[in-house]
C-alpha cells in the first residue's frame, strides 16, 4: 500500500509541475538562451547588452540568415576598407588567413576567437600579429579580426574623435564574461569608453558602426529576429560579421 501512495503522490507532482510550466511557457512560446540587459550610465545615456552566456562567438565573412535560428546575435565587425570594400587588415576566419601580409599598424586591438571564446586584446599597433600567432590561430580552425582597443585594463585612454554616432563594442567585463554593449543615442567616443569602464568593462574592442550600423539579435521571449542599428544606409556594403550561436 505504501508504494501505491508514493506512486500517486509522485503522479500528482508531475501533474503540478506540468502546469506551472505550462502557466510560466504557454504552447508555442519560444525562448533563447541569449540574454539582453538595459543599464544607464551616471551621465543619463542608455545601453542594451547583449551577454554571451554559454553560447559560442564567431567571425564570418559571409552575411548569417536571419532564418538560421542558431545564431542569436550578428552584428558588423571589423571595418570596411573603402578603396576595394574589402575586411580591413589581416584576418581569419574559419581557420583561414587573409591579407596575411597587410596588418593595420594604426589599429591597435584585435578579437581572437578559439573553440567559441573571444579574447581581446592589444595588438601593439600590429607588432604582435606575426606569423607564429596567425598561424596558431588558424591551426586551431580559429577567428581573428583586427579594430580599435577603446578600453584597456579598465582604463578608456584618450580619443580625438568629436562626431556622434551610435556606438558598439564587445566588451569583456573580466574572467571571459563576454558581452556586446551598444548605445542607445548617438555619443561621441570618448564617453562611450568611459561609460563602458564604469559598466564594469576590464577591455572593450570597437566594431564598425556608422552607416554601417545594422545588426540583429533574437528577442529572449520569442526568438524573432529584431533589427539593431540606427543609420544602416551601408548594409549591402558590409563585408564581416561578429556573432553569438548556439
Amino acid at each position: 500500500m505504501q508504494v501505491k501512495k508514493n506512486n500517486r503522490a509522485y503522479f500528482l507532482l508531475l501533474l503540478v509541475c506540468a502546469g506551472l510550466a505550462a502557466a510560466f511557457f504557454p504552447k508555442g512560446t519560444k525562448t533563447c538562451a541569449l540574454k539582453v540587459e538595459r543599464r544607464a550610465s551616471k551621465g543619463g545615456r542608455h545601453y542594451t547588452i547583449f551577454r554571451q552566456g554559454a553560447l559560442r562567438a564567431d567571425f564570418v565573412l559571409q552575411r548569417p540568415s536571419k532564418n538560421d535560428t542558431s545564431i542569436l546575435l550578428c552584428i558588423p565587425a571589423a571595418f570596411t576598407a573603402l578603396e576595394d570594400y574589402s575586411v580591413d587588415g589581416v584576418h581569419i576566419s574559419q581557420g583561414k588567413i587573409y591579407k596575411k601580409n597587410k596588418v593595420n599598424r594604426s589599429i591597435g586591438g584585435a578579437v581572437m576567437i578559439v573553440d567559441g571564446k573571444a579574447t581581446l586584446f592589444s595588438t601593439k599597433k600590429g607588432a604582435l600579429l606575426t606569423d607564429s600567432l596567425l598561424n596558431k590561430i588558424a591551426g586551431k580552425k580559429g577567428a581573428l579580426f583586427q579594430q580599435i582597443m577603446i578600453v584597456q585594463k579598465s582604463a578608456a585612454p584618450s580619443f580625438k574623435d568629436s562626431s556622434y554616432f551610435q556606438r558598439r563594442a564587445i566588451v569583456d567585463f573580466g574572467k571571459g564574461k563576454i558581452a556586446v554593449v551598444e548605445s542607445g543615442e548617438s555619443i561621441r567616443l570618448a564617453e562611450f569608453a568611459r561609460d563602458l569602464v564604469e559598466l564594469g568593462a576590464l577591455h572593450a574592442i570597437y566594431t564598425d558602426m556608422g552607416a554601417w550600423d545594422e545588426g540583429w539579435y533574437r528577442d529572449p521571449g520569442d526568438c524573432k529576429a529584431a533589427t539593431i542599428g540606427l543609420l544602416r544606409s551601408q548594409t549591402e556594403k558590409q563585408t564581416n560579421w561578429f556573432v553569438f550561436k548556439k
